[in-house]
């Protein structure tokens, strides 16, 4: 199958936000199973991290689903450029503290969270250097991030738009161009994969329900998905860094 073809989009902050206004107000109530295992592996991370009630701060929160959880483990900020979704969250979840605007311009205390969580965000980033070091800037010395992204190797061969809606460009990254932009200012403490995906190319056979079948007689389905992860072979890149002193 040939590359999907698109014509340029320009993202200025106007259609990101009322795109992402719009994509919010569609979200069902029920999280689908693709955010509750990013809300798995993002609660099971921090976890692990063993820091001490944490300021945290989640960029690209839209209505809370996330933050909300993360409110376990200490107080949470949440931003996102989608003001409608902001709105929402608050009313839901008034004891966090969200505010609404362009997070790279947005007035927030320098070195002052110990954890900075992002799902997804970075490949909506057109400047995704700029964007790493502006949660640098916020995080304090040997503060965390907790990132994930679209692991471009899976999307490429997926079906799959290579921007939603025709609106918002994605850039996938895959892990090695992931950790480069990150070692400027982090050093990279754990890396993984979740969510087996892909129909195109080698990954078609290797997801295909026929091989899936035969395996499956040796090997218990969540222990295939698991070893996929662990291969390197999920749809989400997952990383843990820590800011440099």
């Amino acid at each position: 199958m040939s590359e999907l073809q698109v014509s340029p989009v320009v993202r200025d902050l106007e259609t990101q936000r009322l795109f992402w206004n719009e994509w919010a107000a569609d979200c069902k109530k029920d999280l689908d199973s693709t955010s509750l295992r990013h809300r798995e592996a993002v609660l099971q991370l921090l976890q692990a991290l063993n820091v001490s009630r944490p300021s945290i701060l989640e960029v690209g929160c839209a209505n809370g689903w996330l933050s909300s959880a993360l409110a376990q483990f200490g107080q949470v900020t949440g931003t996102d450029i989608a003001d409608e979704a902001i709105a929402a969250a608050k009313a839901k979840h008034p004891q966090i503290n969200f505010i609404a605007g362009d997070f790279l311009t947005l007035a927030l205390p320098v070195e002052h969270f110990d954890v900075v969580v992002s799902v997804g965000v970075i490949s909506c980033i057109e400047d995704q250097r700029r964007f790493l070091g502006r949660i640098a800037g916020l995080l304090k010395s040997r503060g965390y991030l907790i990132l994930t992204c679209p692991h471009k190797f899976i999307w490429d061969r997926t079906d799959f738009p290579r921007r939603s809606h025709g609106e918002i460009p994605l850039d996938w990254l895959n892990m090695g161009d992931l950790k480069t932009l990150l070692r400027d200012r982090f050093s990279v403490l754990h890396t993984e994969t979740v969510i087996p995906a892909g129909n195109r190319g080698i990954l078609r056979l290797i997801n295909s329900c026929r091989l899936n079948a035969l395996i499956q007689r040796a090997m218990a389905e969540h222990y295939i998905v698991r070893l996929k992860e662990q291969m390197g072979l999920g749809k989400t890149l997952v990383v843990v860094a820590r800011k440099r002193s």
